[in-house]
């Protein structure tokens, strides 16, 4: 996913860019790349697939990087793919929403899970058909696809406050087996987990290391600065990680723990100990 560094341009000019693949699952960015403001994010996004062991993993993004030179290059490094879809891939949005109209139900499982928060009731059910609902000329653009599964995510909210009922559907492709055992599990997780990007990780960075705030014209600095503070959130998330698991709570906050490292001393005591770990 990409995110802008604000503060790194005038209010007139593109800012600089930084495209990141994070590890939802260990809390760990696995590598960046500076974008600058008249470059195409999506070229870049399959060639650092290359440097990545990604065997194994379910790899998630927005529908901007929904494209089929990243879909093969992540098949080629023995990866699953779960991308989002919008009508900026018009012939594959509609066939997905069609499939799901015309559906039968013997052809569809679905998970729901109620949630509540931030002042609403949430429910979020996950519906998948096997990818071969789409046409063939699709499935031939698409690796994976043809033995995948289509995903249609429907969250409707509840306003606890007004009664207010809202609903959104949004459309996903994975290569994910549709005849996985727990395939509506898998997906459900695979498209949950794609915002830990965004909650964990940008906006951890944003409102405890300002980052937002970081003024900057050189892309050198700018590449550097944001890498330290990616390497220190990393640290602090094996620090909670480790209290937890020693004292079997809740571990401190990611401010709180920032504050205590401010001393040089602790800072230095933290970092032996996730060493000697």
């Amino acid at each position: 996913m990409q995110w802008t560094v604000k503060r790194s341009k005038p209010p007139e000019r593109a800012g600089k860019y930084i495209l990141t693949f994070y590890d939802t699952e260990n809390g760990i960015a696995l590598g960046q790349k500076l974008i600058g403001s008249k470059e195409n994010e999506i070229t870049h996004a399959a060639s650092m697939v290359e440097g990545l062991d990604l065997a194994g993993c379910i790899v998630t993004t927005d529908a901007l990087n929904t494209q089929e030179k990243f879909a093969s290059a992540l098949i080629q490094r023995k990866a699953d793919y779960c991308l989002a879809v919008k009508q900026n891939h018009k012939s594959l949005f509609y066939d997905i929403q069609l499939s799901f109209v015309d559906r039968t139900e013997t052809r569809t499982l679905e998970i729901e899970k109620v949630e509540l928060g931030h002042g609403r009731i949430e429910t979020r059910k996950i519906s998948v058909l096997p990818g071969s609902c789409l046409s063939a000329a699709l499935l031939k653009k698409w690796i994976g696809l043809d033995e995948g599964t289509i995903i249609k995510a429907t969250t409707e909210s509840i306003n606890k406050t007004t009664g207010e009922i809202s609903s959104l559907d949004r459309y996903y492709i994975s290569s994910l087996n549709f005849f996985n055992a727990h395939i509506a599990e898998q997906c459900a997780r695979a498209v949950r987990r794609h915002w830990g990007i965004e909650n964990d990780l940008h906006y951890v960075l944003d409102v405890n290391f300002y980052q937002d705030r970081t003024q900057c014209k050189n892309a050198n600095y700018l590449q550097n600065r944001v890498l330290l503070n990616k390497w220190a959130l990393g640290m602090i998330r094996k620090l909670q990680k480790e209290e937890e698991t020693e004292t079997g709570k809740e571990a401190k906050s990611v401010k709180r723990i920032m504050a205590k490292l401010q001393s040089p001393t602790a800072a230095l005591e933290a970092l032996a100990t996730l060493i000697n770990k």
